[in-house]
């Protein structure tokens, strides 16, 4: 019987063994057809399992009829039955995350559908595209309410942004940036390719986590993770993403400036202004000289600027341990010869998870060294290209004969700016690091506590010389070294718990400490006399004159400090409130007022929930929220509420006939100088319906910004100094916000995704404060010759008005050849001292719009276009107000406006009046980007390869007269269209991504 009973176990195992099935295949997204890399294929109920390789395939030995599990963060899972071997295609399809989509807040992440604050997000998928100088650019027109701008095309200029409006007078207004939990880094270190997202943090019960620093907004940047990018990995693999591209950029548009032709054709004329006429030293020979040449002097100072930029990152990781390493190399070549840029950056992030998955160790850096050669321009000196290219005779040519620069010999000594840029150096070399240690501890379920660790180093150093003999005149030449050296050190430790009760309760409470401390010194040397030829930046010994103060060195150190909480609450998603507070300390602010509170207090109430809702199918969210915060702005100098001295000369002392250094006060003390306090009410409603095609947000909200931060002038005595630092004055800004996002088409062959975001923001001076001394504050200053003094401005800044506006005289007529204002009397005058001004239009636009579009074709052809707009800005043309005054034709160039004005007999130089300030409103094609996507699943190798080709700034539709209606917005003075202004380009971009 045994022998029976022992053959039917043999008999029944091997039966068992024969009874395996092999199950292999492919795992595609059934939305693209994509192959899936790391999916997880397990046997149900058994650690019996693989995962798919770097083409999706996989193979697995199961029991006969065993379910197998496929499943993939962020994918619905599948699960089929196998009774045979079999090979197979799995598609997965996304889950529909639109609501359950993660966001970044300050020092943690939350569900998007349970937001009680204004935060938007934008993804690496839609970014700008185009070779960009500076990741912010890569979200310009991405976000309500965030306006990004930049006064030119130079690629060593940054970007201004915004966030529902500037709040202060000198502080810096510049939003805080969050670099991978790292408060206070410059977004500039990372390159574009390694960015997963931007959350922007709105309204100030979003921002006051950040306390002190937080009143003008905040950037929360993500950088990308191992894994699927974001820290997560479904079994182990590696990956390699290339991407390369090369642009070709060129001025979009230039300043209309007189022909030689033109030129000759006005001197066989008029000739002379009636001013000119009038002044016996003025002769033909004394203005004017036909130089021989035709040269349009800014075809000599442009050019096509050829970029490059390649990224190359290897990613990859197991259940436990994910990592990303990643270099960039980029050159951008100005379109102002002499300029450039060029930067190397490297990246390493790595996360581990150990102890049963308690601990979380994460560590990051990013390393950047950067060259960048500067010309001069924005002012109207010898060494500011634009400004002398524009001005100089079309006659004149750039070389004589013989090789050798030309040189006018005419009155004004203008130089030749192409001399200028090839002999003159100005470089810096700059280096940079930000690295971060994380650790994060579950104490017990639920229960978290972090620390995080961060160190950023800037060392920059600048290379100037200028050999003798380039100007007209005596120049002896000019040379210069300066260091800069920058660090921050941030520890903060956080415990974060986070319960649910019963199924329906909520809870997520946040505690934390924060610490950073700020340190910079620098040092320069210059001296004068160049007369060696071996001269240099680097031997500045050989130059035979050194002045007082052409040494200097300096040193600063601030401190901050502070202790914060959070505490949210819902019950089962419907209902909402959160609190948070936080007390800064600042070594930057008196004795009086070094620490501050920061409270917040929001609601929600997600209205789709509720029971009677439950018949509107169509509807996936309908949310109101309401939130109330205050915020700090602590951006300004380290020592202003002290008493400083600053050295004022050499004296003898009178005791000992010898030569001493003296001091004299160069500001007041003010033990009192405390932060700017920003206060801020946001109403808003989340919308989604039709299976979240289509989704959006509306926001409103108004925010009082008080006691803001400035330099005033006091009189001397009783005060040791004739400035103070102090807090005087509020603005206000309210404003209204709307995003919406549809896929419009969404199946195989084809999809549609546009999203639509739009703006108003409108900032009023509701104090002026009790240090001005006048009903306004003059701003917006305009320099060049002819222009002097304290009426040479055109934005006043006045209680209870807007932000921007400009304040200029009303021009009547022309009398004599002079200009004739609206006088302060009521009658009329040609001096603008006592002409009545008044305001003629705001820099600020009534509705800013972006809007990106997505086409997909057959999933390999792609096409994404953006448009941005403003309506209802005005720009005060000060390119025009200089270059039509007739009175610099012939002696410099001007436009043919400036030669109408001399017909008529103009005597008046250029003015400040209403006439330059004009309508902006503009639409732009930002980008149109066309891109190919190869089939390559019969390549084992490689997992992707696209081609993409992208024209950027390619159109401007407007009815304004000047080079571009688009200007810089930064700060409360701002709309002035600059003549010396680097231009803005226009590109193509041609390029290449793989993934292997």
């Amino acid at each position: 019987m045994q022998k029976i009973l022992l053959l039917l176990f043999v008999m029944f195992s091997f039966n068992l063994i024969a009874q395996d099935v092999s199950v292999s295949g492919v795992v595609k997204d059934a939305k693209d057809g994509s192959t899936m890399v790391g999916v997880n294929v397990v046997q149900k109920g058994t650690q019996n399992g693989t995962v798919t390789d770097i083409n999706g395939n996989f193979s697995l030995k199961v029991p006969q009829g065993s379910t197998v599990k496929f499943s993939f963060i962020g994918y619905i899972h599948k699960e089929m039955v196998f009774n045979e071997d079999q090979a197979v295609t799995v598609q997965l399809e996304a889950e529909n995350t639109t609501l359950d989509e993660l966001i970044v807040i300050g020092y943690a992440t939350q569900r998007k559908s349970d937001k009680t604050g204004a935060v938007a997000t934008v993804k690496a998928e839609d970014l700008n595209s185009g070779m960009l100088t500076d990741p912010v650019q890569a979200m310009q027109g991405k976000a309500a309410g965030v306006t990004i701008t930049k006064g030119g095309g130079d690629p060593n200029s940054g970007f201004t942004v915004k966030i529902r409006g500037a709040s202060g007078y000198e502080s810096n207004t510049d939003p805080l940036y969050v670099i991978d939990g790292v408060p206070g880094a410059d977004p500039t270190i990372i390159a574009p390719d390694d960015i997963e997202s931007y959350n922007i943090l709105k309204d100030a019960a979003s921002t006051a986590i950040y306390g002190s620093r937080g009143a003008n907004g905040v950037i929360i940047i993500t950088t990308k993770q191992g894994g699927n990018g974001k820290g997560e990995c479904n079994g182990s693999y590696s990956k390699i993403d290339f991407n390369s591209q090369v642009s070709f950029d060129w001025v979009a548009n230039k300043v209309k400036m007189l022909s030689a032709q033109e030129m000759r054709d006005y001197v066989s004329g008029p000739l002379l202004s009636e001013a000119q006429k009038d002044n016996p030293n003025y002769t033909v020979d004394s203005i004017f000289r036909d130089g021989g040449a035709s040269t349009d002097w800014q075809d000599e100072i442009y050019r096509m600027g050829v970029s490059y930029s390649t990224n190359l990152s290897l990613s990859g990781g197991n259940n436990t341990t994910n990592y990303v390493a990643s270099v960039t190399r980029a050159t951008w070549e100005g379109v102002m010869k002499g300029t450039s840029k060029e930067r190397t950056s490297a990246r390493f992030n790595v996360n581990h998870r150990a102890f049963n998955d308690k601990v979380l160790f994460s560590g990051g850096i990013i390393t950047a060294f950067e060259e960048n050669d500067y010309e001069s321009y924005g002012g109207w000196g010898k060494e500011d290209i634009i400004y002398q290219a524009l001005s100089r005779n079309p006659t004149d040519p750039v070389f004589n004969d013989d090789g050798t620069y030309f040189k006018s010999d005419r009155v004004f000594n203008y130089e030749n700016p192409i001399a200028t840029i090839n002999e003159i150096t100005n470089v810096r070399t700059a280096k940079r690091l930000l690295g971060n240690f994380k650790v994060d501890y579950e104490i017990i379920k639920d229960l978290h506590v972090n620390a995080n660790l961060a160190y950023i180093r800037n060392d920059d150093k600048t290379d100037y010389f200028r050999p003798s003999g380039l100007f007209s005149g005596a120049d002896n030449g000019f040379g210069k070294k300066q260091y800069n050296n920058f660090q921050q050190k941030l520890m903060e430790l956080t415990a974060n718990y986070k319960k649910t009760f019963n199924e329906k309760h909520n809870i997520t409470l946040l505690a934390g400490y924060s610490y950073q401390e700020s340190i910079y010194d620098g040092f320069y040397a210059q001296a004068g006399d160049a007369q060696s030829p071996y001269a240099g930046p680097n031997n500045l010994q050989t130059l035979g004159l050194v002045k007082w103060g052409d040494i200097n060195s300096w040193k600063g150190k601030s401190e901050l400090v502070g202790f914060f909480g959070r505490a949210q609450y819902n019950f089962n998603r419907k209902y909402y409130v959160s609190g948070s507070i936080r007390r800064d300390g600042s070594s930057k602010f008196g004795a009086n007022n070094k620490w501050g509170w920061f409270p917040t207090a929001a609601i929600g109430w997600n209205i789709d929930k509720e029971d009677f809702m439950d018949n509107v199918k169509w509807l996936d969210q309908l949310k109101v929220r309401a939130s109330f915060g205050i915020a700090g702005n602590q951006e300004i100098g380290e020592y202003h509420s002290q008493l400083l001295w600053q050295p004022s000369g050499l004296a003898i002392n009178p005791e000992t006939g010898q030569e001493v250094i003296t001091f004299s006060p160069a500001q007041n003390a003010n033990p009192d100088l405390k932060w700017e306090s920003t206060s801020e009410i946001n109403l808003g409603i989340d919308f989604a319906f039709l299976n979240n095609k289509v989704s959006g947000s509306l926001e409103v909200y108004k925010k009082t910004t008080d006691d803001l931060l400035g330099s005033y002038a006091v009189p001397v005595p009783p005060n040791l100094a004739s400035t103070t630092w102090a807090n005087s004055g509020s603005i206000d800004n309210s404003g209204i916000e709307l995003f919406l996002q549809a896929f419009v088409v969404d199946n195989k062959n084809f999809r549609w995704k546009t999203s639509i975001n739009m703006s108003h923001n409108k900032t009023i001076i509701s104090d002026l404060g009790s240090y001005v001394n006048s009903n306004v504050r003059k701003a917006g200053f305009i320099s060049g010759r002819g222009l002097v003094g304290e009426e040479m401005y055109v934005v006043g800044l006045m209680s209870g008005g807007e932000a921007g506006s400009f304040y200029v005289p009303e021009y009547v007529t022309m009398q004599n050849g002079e200009f004739i204002y609206t006088s302060e009397s009521g009658g009329f005058t040609k001096n603008i001292s006592e002409a009545k001004r008044y305001v003629a239009g705001t820099a600020a636009p009534d509705l800013e719009m972006g809007w990106s579009n997505s086409f997909t074709f057959y999933k390999q052809f792609s096409l994404d276009f953006a448009l941005r707009s403003m309506i209802g800005n005005y720009v005060y043309n000060a390119t025009q107000m200089f270059f039509d005054d007739p009175n610099n034709l012939p002696s410099l160039n001007g436009n043919t406006e400036g030669v109408e004005w001399a017909a008529q007999g103009r005597k008046s130089g250029a003015a400040i009046a209403d006439l330059y300030v004009e309508n902006a409103s503009f639409l732009k094609i930002d980008y149109i980007a066309l891109a190919y996507k190869f089939d390559v699943e019969r390549y084992s190798w490689i997992n992707n390869f696209s081609v993409f080709v992208s024209a950027n700034n390619l159109y401007t539709l407007t009815g304004y007269s000047g080079v571009d209606p688009e200007t810089s917005m930064g700060g409360l003075a701002y709309g002035i269209d600059q003549y010396n202004v680097y231009p803005k380009t226009r590109s193509l971009t041609i390029g290449l991504k793989a993934s292997f």
